[in-house]
């Protein structure tokens, strides 16, 4: 059994738990949708196109919203009251986690999202870890110190539409040809604070960079 699929069955077993039977997987292309720009122009809106290299993921709002608010907050009627998630979540074969983050505006606004959604996602990701820990434990996982695992296998990729960053493309272009990724400050302060690795890719580059090279 590779590293995802798992993660996924631990998942889908915490699902079940709670009488959820949600579909927690999807591909990645799906999970990079705009919404509310889709509602607003009537043109489904991706930010990673579906003529793109596909691959399946884990989809993280699925589990905040209809999963883990169910578990942790039974009462609750509003979607509005789930703990933030990145879109896409998924495992390597070399145990390498990686959350996935579409915005469809430019890198500057994002921060507060951005920075919200990576904390709140490895808290609750960390919390159903160990609640299924007696049943369905991931042996690769460091329950004793999580914050150091994360340091040592966490990376976390912000995906932007080249449309809203024109002036930011050329410079994460530039940071691919010398080697380098390129990290705004909070995406900077994310990786010194809690993850391995967290830098902002376009679509083509992580198509390039990622999709074609991974390996479950």
């Amino acid at each position: 059994m590779t590293n995802y699929n798992h993660i996924k069955n631990l998942l889908e077993e915490f699902a079940n738990k709670y009488g959820q039977n949600n579909t927690i997987e999807s591909n990645l292309s799906d999970l990079s949708e705009d919404k509310l720009e889709s509602k607003n122009t009537g043109i489904r809106q991706l930010v990673y196109g579906s003529d793109k290299r596909n691959m399946q993921v884990l989809d993280m709002d699925e589990i905040a919203h209809n999963v883990y608010r169910i578990a942790r907050f039974p009462e609750s009627t509003k979607e509005a009251e789930s703990p933030a998630s990145a879109d896409a979540f998924v495992i390597s074969a070399d145990n390498i986690w990686y959350f996935i983050e579409f915005k469809n505006q430019k890198i500057s606004k994002a921060k507060e999202s951005v920075t919200k959604k990576a904390y709140q996602n490895w808290h609750w990701l960390v919390d159903i870890l160990y609640e299924m820990k007696d049943c369905l434990s991931y042996d690769i996982f460091n329950y004793e110190n999580p914050i150091a695992f994360a340091k040592e296998n966490v990376v976390y990729i912000l995906v932007v539409s080249e449309e809203k960053n024109y002036p930011d493309v050329e410079k994460i272009h530039k940071c691919r040809l010398a080697g380098e990724k390129f990290r705004p400050e909070y995406m900077e302060k994310l990786e010194k604070y809690i993850f391995k690795e967290a830098y902002v890719y376009t679509p083509l580059i992580l198509e390039r960079e990622f999709v074609k090279k991974f390996v479950y």
